[in-house]
Order: structure tokens, then sequence, then C-alpha cells
């Protein structure tokens, strides 16, 4: 169910329910993805387990903490600052709202994004303004048993290429090669794009349609358990 289409009097009902929460970036992922990539893939996710569990889902937002990418064209980062006080006034509102579980998915998982949105969570725990609240990432999910071959499939490579290929394949222009970051072991770094000049964290070559639909599959199911967690 889409929270911006739903009108007050159908708002009014949801008292106690849970609400999903989509996040994601806008980034670059190599030549052939575009850069919301992050955000189109979790809203999808979060949008198909919501309907098969009649869940609400709010709009997805846009912008995350985006630390390796950051020099890369097209990489619209914002601080963990900024994240953090959006997220706690969102979840805020939510709750002055009748809300009082919370799913919060992110399709862009890096460090810094991440922490600050279980930041916030913990602080939402600790005070007991909310009764149940996961947060997680599209990494989280994976398993052997999605059936990936890269390895260290992270970021623009076998698994956000081939959901792309399956959700939005007119998206995707042409094809990347294998690659992954090299960046100095514990040493922070102002070039980071020196060490990682293809945005690239797998084999994008690898990727198919097909395997998209089986991945997204699987990734829904997960998310689909987890929301039946919260939900008990």
């Amino acid at each position: 169910m889409h929270l911006e289409t739903i009108t007050m009097s159908d708002f009014k009902k949801q008292k106690k329910a849970t609400i999903i929460l989509p996040f994601g970036s806008i980034e670059a992922h190599g030549t052939h993805l575009p850069l919301g990539t992050d955000t189109f893939i979790a809203y999808a996710l979060c949008l198909k387990a919501g309907e098969k569990t009649d869940t609400i889902v709010a709009p997805p937002f846009y912008y995350g903490v985006c630390r390796s990418t950051k020099a890369h064209p097209g990489t619209i980062s914002i601080s963990a600052f900024a994240l953090r006080t959006l997220v706690k006034d969102l979840i805020s509102n939510y709750v002055y709202q009748g809300f009082s579980h919370f799913l919060l998915f992110s399709g862009h998982a890096g460090s810094l994004h991440m922490a600050a949105l279980k930041e916030v969570g913990e602080k939402m725990v600790e005070k007991e303004l909310v009764e149940k609240i996961a947060i997680l990432s599209i990494l989280d999910l994976l398993d052997e048993n999605i059936g990936l071959e890269t390895k260290e499939d992270s970021h623009a490579g076998e698994l956000e290429t081939s959901l792309m290929l399956y959700l939005h394949p007119l998206w995707v222009k042409g094809e990347a090669k294998e690659d992954y970051p090299h960046f100095p072991l514990f040493l922070l770094t102002k070039e980071k794009i020196k060490y990682w000049p293809s945005a690239i964290w797998g084999n994008p070559l690898l990727a198919t349609k097909e395997k998209g639909e089986r991945f997204f599959n699987y990734l829904v199911k997960k998310l689909i358990d987890i929301i039946k967690e919260i939900k008990k």
C-alpha cells in the first residue's frame, strides 16, 4: 500500500500499524547503472513485500551518506547528521500519527549511512518512543542461498545489475567490467576515486534479467519474514 495514495480517512484506520520506510542514494554506480539504483531497488522490494503483507510503504528517501563514492560524478551525498535529523523527525511524526512498528530498509549499505539510521533507531528504542523497529540494508538479506556467483559482490555488480535488468532494463546502459576498490588499509584518504575509479564492487558481466527476477523474489521473501516478525 502506497502511503501517498491513501486518503486521510484510510490513514486514520492504521493506528498501531507497521510502516516501511525505504532509503537509497543518488550515487555513482559504474558507467552502466543509473544514479538512483539503490533507491529504485529498495522501493521496488518494499512495495512488493508491503503488498504481500498488507503493510503501508512510505515514499522513498533518495539521498544517503556516501563516503567512498563522494568524488565520483553524479554522487550527491548528505551528512550523517542530516540523515539522523531527518530520520528522527520522520519517525517522531509517524509515532505522533499513530504508528508504532517500523521497518527502515536501505538499498544503500554504506557504513556511515547505516550507522546513522541505527543510531536514531537505538535512541527511539531506549526512550520507548516506538514499540518495534528493524533497520537493515539489502546486504543484510544476502546469504549463500541467493545464488550469487560473485563472492564479494557489493556495489553495481552482479546483484544490482541483475535487479536493474529485471526491474528497469531500459535504464541499464551497456556493460561494465568486473572491478573492486583498492583503498589503503586503515588509512583514510581524500582521493578515494583514485583507488576506486569505476565505482563497481563486483562483476556486472555475470548479471542477467533472469537472475534479477530470482534475486528479487528471494529478497522479497526475506523481507516478508522480517515484516511478519515485526507484526507479531
